[in-house]
């Protein structure tokens, strides 16, 4: 977890510098706050768990799962995370998920999908698409969503005989 906890604990920090102070127009004055817990249950994720997966600890001390949150006036942002592993064969998986994924839309396989496109400042384009990191050989990553900033992601990744696997739920919002 220590990997996942440092990659969302930067996005988290990375987020925060969107959140300014907007005019008291309601009278309420702006509202901000942020969560962390070290769980995320598979119907906030909106993903079923794979039939006798386990919880994925990469140490003794790693829990399985994360759900990170900040938000402010019109900014609101929350990361929910799950692993497992399972001795199944990443085929069977990889079905199961991107069945359970199509209820959500079409599935976008990472690993054929078009690189996303290097653009200098903001990009009005919020198209689903996957990072360089997602297409990496030996991974396989299913995204499904509204844009890059609401989606499900599940990724696969052969370790031995096992196939450890991620479950993701991204919700961003920035008015």
């Amino acid at each position: 977890m220590n990997k996942l906890f440092t990659t969302a604990t930067t996005l988290l920090i990375g987020t925060a510098s969107l959140i300014s102070a907007p005019a008291h127009a309601d009278g309420k004055g702006f509202k901000a706050g942020a969560e962390f817990r070290e769980d995320a249950s598979l119907s906030e994720i909106g993903l079923p768990a794979y039939p006798g997966a386990v919880a994925q600890l990469d140490k003794e001390q790693d829990k399985a799962a994360l759900t990170l949150g900040l938000w402010g006036g019109a900014f609101g942002f929350k990361l929910q995370v799950r692993k497992f592993m399972s001795s199944d064969d990443i085929e069977a998986i990889t079905g199961f998920y991107v069945k359970a994924l199509s209820q959500y839309g079409k599935v976008l396989e990472c690993a054929k999908a078009p690189p996303r496109s290097k653009r200098e400042g903001k990009s009005d384009d919020k198209t689903l698409s996957c990072s360089d990191e997602e297409r990496q050989s030996g991974k396989r990553v299913y995204k499904v969503g509204a844009d890059n900033m609401n989606f499900r992601l599940v990724s696969l990744q052969q370790a031995g005989t096992a196939v450890n696997f991620q479950m993701v739920r991204v919700q961003m919002k920035v008015d």
